[in-house]
């Protein structure tokens, strides 16, 4: 099905999305999404004259969960967080599976400090299953971990982290190792995928302005631009990485050591030299971005695009060929959104450059990679 040709429809399954107590007959509009490194939410309403209203006054928030159908295929899900009555229509918003993370306090302690550094990705997979598991022996279970996906690689960010009980929840220790340790995650349907920011999640097919009702964006960023890159302790401790500084000169940047709040240990001068090269890869170069404008609507008659591939962290070959200048970046999925209403269906995507990825010249011989298979739903029947 073309995507904004698409049919949502919802329904109420009990807590773990197995047992489906009712659908919802009727709907004014439906709208959910998918974002990297966040909660996405859902919003339904109903009219109250459907006939399911009866249905509808036994819903309960935490309990009860939302399931969106699209073309038949369960594309969204997770717990209701909100009901609100009136006189016109019934809204329901619901929160993805993330949700039970957010609800969760880490009440076991977990060390990673030096000699016990792990990849990002195990850390958190570690807690998760082991948090979440006294949630899984409830009746009925919350049905996250058997759809766990950890994606951990050699070159996976590493994290020497340490956390006592009753510090954080579940979804602040996730949630900061995202912002500051170069770990994703997304969830799809009933799964929650950790990987690398840099990790290969999936790809598309070459995109262009063809794809998009809008145009492509070509931006030059000076502000981002580093030859000299520098990562401190905060306490005399360095490591530095540098570039060419022939043509643009001495651009110097100073950052502090991603888990310097967090560790009981000094971190080596090799451990910042590390994190010192990793953000210089990201602003040598001179940064130069190929993308479309935030929440760009996709051209109903997209060649490049299937629904099962507008997952956060996938790679999006972009091509812009429309301007004074012409180039080529490797975008990645950074939210998609779909709002269906009584207009028809509306999918919107946001893009942001692929870690590492340079812009280059369109060249009209290059070969592009083939696209990788879509990720599959993960669901919970």
């Amino acid at each position: 099905m073309p995507l904004g040709c698409g049919v949502n429809v919802a329904a109420i399954f009990d807590r773990g999305g197995i047992r489906r107590l009712f659908p919802i007959d009727r709907t004014t509009s439906i709208a959910y999404g998918r974002i990297k490194d966040g909660i996405s939410d859902a919003l339904v309403h109903i009219p109250t004259s459907a006939d399911c209203c009866g249905d509808l006054a036994t819903l309960e928030p935490v309990r009860h969960e939302l399931v969106i159908f699209r073309d038949g295929q369960r594309v969204w899900e997770g717990p209701i967080t909100r009901v609100t009555y009136t006189n016109d229509d019934v809204e329901i918003a619901a929160k993805d599976v993330m949700f039970w993370p957010y609800r969760t306090i880490m009440r076991g302690e977990y060390d990673n400090s030096y000699p016990n550094i792990v990849h990002g990705t195990d850390r958190i997979g570690l807690i998760l299953r082991t948090e979440l598991e006294r949630k899984e022996r409830q009746e009925p279970p919350i049905n996250v971990l058997p759809f766990l996906r950890i994606h951990t690689e050699a070159d996976t960010a590493r994290t020497s982290r340490h956390t006592l009980p009753y510090q954080k929840t579940v979804f602040e220790e996730v949630d900061d190792l995202a912002a500051k340790a170069g770990i994703d995650y997304v969830v799809v349907g009933r799964s929650i995928h950790v990987q690398d920011t840099s990790f290969l999640l999936g790809q598309t097919p070459l995109a262009t302005e063809a794809d998009f009702l809008g145009g492509v964006v070509v931006t030059c960023y000076g502000m981002d631009l580093c030859t000299y890159s520098a990562v401190t302790d905060g306490e005399g401790l360095w490591g530095a990485d540098q570039r060419d500084q022939m043509y643009y000169g001495e651009v110097e940047m100073l950052a502090t050591a991603y888990d310097e709040e967090n560790d009981t240990t000094d971190p080596s001068v090799a451990e910042l030299r590390s994190q010192a090269q990793r953000n210089l890869s990201q602003r040598f170069p001179m940064p130069i971005e190929v993308r479309v404008p935030d929440n760009s609507q996709i051209n109903p008659n997209s060649e490049a695009f299937s629904f099962d591939m507008l997952v956060p962290g996938v790679k999006v070959p972009l091509m812009a060929t429309a301007g004074c200048r012409q180039l080529r970046q490797d975008q990645k999925i950074d939210k998609m959104d779909v709002r269906q209403d009584e207009k028809g269906e509306v999918v919107t995507l946001t893009l942001i450059p692929f870690p590492g990825a340079k812009a280059s010249t369109v060249d009209s011989t290059m070969e592009y990679e083939k696209p990788n298979a879509p990720i599959q739903q993960q669901q919970g029947v």
